[in-house]
């Protein structure tokens, strides 16, 4: 009789299009979530309670790293006002970002706030993101557990903040409320422009947003899933809480990943701008050319204030790849750079630096400035050959970044695996037991 009825009651699922593509539906069954908050705690619990194993709450003031030991997931609530604390905020409630390793879903403005506190991804963006889903990438945490109707998107009018990157009178969204027309309380979205170079982060989808449409709404970096849309369960439509649910089944699946690079934030301090920012800013006719003047150097300034906008926006895109941060983390032009005649982030950097280290003088002296400016993860003060082993040994997992760190870094997840890191992407990141459960 329970198999008839079972038999019965997925036939029902899957007239409504609930049942898994790969995964079975004890998969979420079977996890055991804890949220951190308290301010929506109600909400989450009602909505989760009947569809998982266990659900308990906590609050952030009171929560210790050692009580989510025997969850699968968190899922971390921290509004950015209205909640007594300090933004931006100093410390974190998961505690340090080094010891923390619980699969966990931001909610709404939890993503900037860690990312302010841990030096993430998410810490610049916008607090603008209206419940509307928008570039919905090819991905599983569209399909499993419950396939996302895409047939549900709707066409609107192109907002005006896209139109300088989008020519095109209308896009295709996600409603994830039945209202859309409703003052919906605002998510946070985060600029993606750097996230291509990291190997431990993935963009699923972007959102509506009063900047820009390359800006993300949900995305991964490591064992942290970003759910930037602001909503609650009950406030959702259908779409946005499976979206929520897939959300947090495929971020249980990376227990083993990490987040690599160290991304300061601008609401807690003077941050160096990406190197493409200059020439974008300065063909963005909405951004006053004061705005490009304000991230770079008097000095170089200078060399630019004669030309007209478009020359500008070209010199630097000639320069871009000389361009560092100074000690005001405004943008100069690295002399070093310009003399080894090659950008920091490409391999020929390394063959560049080792070449002259094993050289005498001048050469050698600006090889070891410009490794120890820009490869702290490689031998300290190393000899010629030290340098050139540790490069051949590191080359398959390293990677750069310049999102306020410039400097290379070493994918661990890849170098466990014994994998490239380019190779390594993705859904390919999850844990290695059952990884193909998110492929």
């Amino acid at each position: 009789m329970k198999k008839n009825l079972s038999r019965i009651a997925q036939t029902a699922l899957l007239v409504i299009g609930l049942v898994p593509l790969t995964t079975s539906a004890k998969d979420l069954a079977e996890l055991k979530l804890l949220y951190i908050g308290p301010e929506r705690s109600a909400a989450f619990v009602d909505f989760l309670r009947p569809k998982v194993a266990r659900i308990e709450t906590s609050s952030r003031a009171n929560f210790q790293a050692s009580d989510a030991r025997n969850f699968d997931v968190v899922l971390l609530d921290w509004p950015q006002s209205g909640n007594g604390e300090d933004f931006p905020p100093k410390t974190s409630p998961l505690g340090a970002r080094d010891a923390w390793s619980k699969p966990t879903v931001l909610l709404g403005s939890a993503g900037l706030n860690l990312a302010v506190v841990w030096q993430l991804k998410g810490g610049i963006g916008c607090t603008c993101m209206d419940p509307l889903a928008y570039d919905l990438r090819e991905h599983p945490i569209f399909e499993r557990p419950f396939r996302i109707d895409r047939n549900s998107m709707i066409s609107i009018p192109t907002p005006k903040d896209f139109r300088a990157e989008i020519k095109a009178s209308n896009i295709m969204v996600l409603p994830l409320t039945d209202d859309t027309k409703k003052g919906w309380k605002a998510g946070w979205c985060t600029y993606s422009y750097d996230f291509g170079s990291n190997p431990e982060v993935e963009l699923f989808s972007g959102g509506v947003n009063h900047k820009t449409p390359t800006a993300a709404g949900l995305w991964r970096q490591g064992n942290l899933l970003h759910f930037g849309f602001e909503q609650s369960p009950e406030e959702m439509n259908e779409n946005g809480r499976r979206l929520l649910l897939n959300s947090i089944v495929y971020i249980s699946r990376f227990t083993q990943d990490r987040p690599i690079a160290i991304t300061p934030s601008p609401f807690a301090g003077p941050v160096a701008r990406l190197r493409s920012t200059p020439a974008r800013w300065l063909r963005n006719p909405d951004y006053g050319i004061q705005m490009t003047e304000s991230i770079v150097t008097p000095n170089v300034w200078e060399q630019v204030s004669p030309l007209s906008r478009a020359q500008k926006a070209e010199w630097f895109d000639r320069n871009e790849r000389y361009l560092h941060p100074d000690a005001t983390q405004k943008l100069e032009l690295d002399s070093d750079l310009v003399a080894l005649g090659v950008a920091f982030d490409q391999p020929e950097f390394f063959d560049r630096t080792i070449a002259d280290l094993r050289a005498n003088g001048t050469a050698a002296e600006r090889a070891k400035r410009l490794l120890e400016r820009y490869a702290p993860c490689g031998p300290k003060s190393g000899s010629p050959d030290q340098w050139a082993n540790w490069w051949i040994e590191n080359k398959p997992f390293a990677f750069a970044s310049d999102a306020g760190d410039y400097r290379w870094y070493i994918d661990p997840l890849a170098q466990q695996r014994g994998k490239p890191s380019r190779e390594l992407r993705g859904s390919s990141r999850s844990d290695a037991i059952g990884a193909g459960h998110g492929k």
